[in-house]
């Protein structure tokens, strides 16, 4: 992906940090800001800039910002209270998820702004799902709190008769994050500028967990606009044992390529080594070179989500 579209400028986000884009091509960003430009050079024109979604720091910053939030809101006992219960709710299932779509979110609305093109490379399977979905289940969440909050803020100005109300903080943040989650929605929703690529392997558990997930995300609006299959064994092997896994492979290649036989396509064949530089991504430039995934592309301000193995 280093060189694919050499006249653009772009931004590469590892959300998966265990076997994402950057820790492949051996590139080291350390844990400064993600709003900061790290470019490396591709031997293009393309000016990539890559960031590592660290999913600790993430959260760890996303409860720092809860945490501004409410503090003039609360004091003395109660104040130590809360702020224990967000230190614990560091571990609590979603606030991962709610702290690496934050930051998605800033990629997407503010940083991406500078760029043509973003892109997210994600973990497989479910949480992807559930991290592209967020918009969705989060939008109904805050409108949800939004209510309970405007019921409260109705009773007590009925209590205090004549009394004027003060600004509520915590109800104009909701409004700020239901702002911002609706314009994500909207933007990754939209079929001209956005699309999941889904990468899978010609192997009984990815072939059937790729289609599943294609179900889901189009379940949740989402636009999925390519597959790439990858690792496949080239015709000539030079031993039975390649040649055992290459007839192994062939009929979940047939099943991939009907259950997407209204999307692009590419097969990528698995090469003699690991990649660890942008030299040997060529092949994978190659495949993906003349990919468009976006059902009535844009010149500028695309994204998309890969996930795969």
């Amino acid at each position: 992906m280093c060189s694919v579209i050499a006249s653009i400028s772009m931004v590469i986000a590892s959300v998966a940090m265990a076997y994402g884009t950057v820790p492949t091509v051996g590139r080291t960003l350390g844990s400064g800001n993600r709003g900061e430009a790290r470019h490396w050079s591709s031997g293009a024109s393309a000016e990539t800039s890559p960031f590592e979604l660290d999913p600790e720091r993430e959260t760890r910053r996303y409860l720092d910002q809860v945490k501004a939030t409410i503090r003039p809101l609360v004091s003395g006992e109660r104040s130590a209270t809360v702020f224990r219960q967000l230190d614990l709710a560091r571990h609590a299932p979603g606030t991962e998820e709610a702290a690496l779509f934050d930051a998605l979110v800033g990629l997407l609305l503010e940083t991406g702004r500078e760029y043509d093109r973003l892109i997210f490379d994600t973990a497989p399977g479910g949480h992807t799902v559930r991290l592209l979905a967020l918009p969705e289940i989060m939008g109904a969440w805050v409108d949800g709190l939004m209510q309970r909050r405007r019921k409260v803020r109705s009773d007590y100005q009925a209590w205090l008769g004549d009394g004027e109300v003060v600004d509520d903080p915590i109800q104009e943040a909701l409004m700020r994050r239901r702002g911002r989650l609706a314009a994500a929605r909207e933007h990754l929703t939209c079929a001209a500028r956005s699309a999941v690529v889904l990468v899978a392997n010609p192997e009984r558990l990815p072939t059937l967990e790729t289609a599943r997930t294609r179900e889901l995300l189009e379940a949740h609006g989402l636009h999925v606009g390519a597959l790439a299959i990858n690792k496949c064994l080239p015709a000539h092997v030079d031993s039975d044992w390649l040649a055992n896994w290459r007839d192994e492979q062939r009929p979940w290649l047939e099943q991939l390529r009907t259950t997407f036989a209204d999307r692009p396509v590419r097969r990528i064949e698995h090469q003699s080594r690991a990649p660890a530089s942008c030299d040997d991504l060529q092949p994978l430039v190659e495949a993906l070179s003349d990919l468009s995934p976006w059902r009535a592309h844009d010149a500028h301000q695309g994204a998309y989500a890969s996930y795969g193995r």
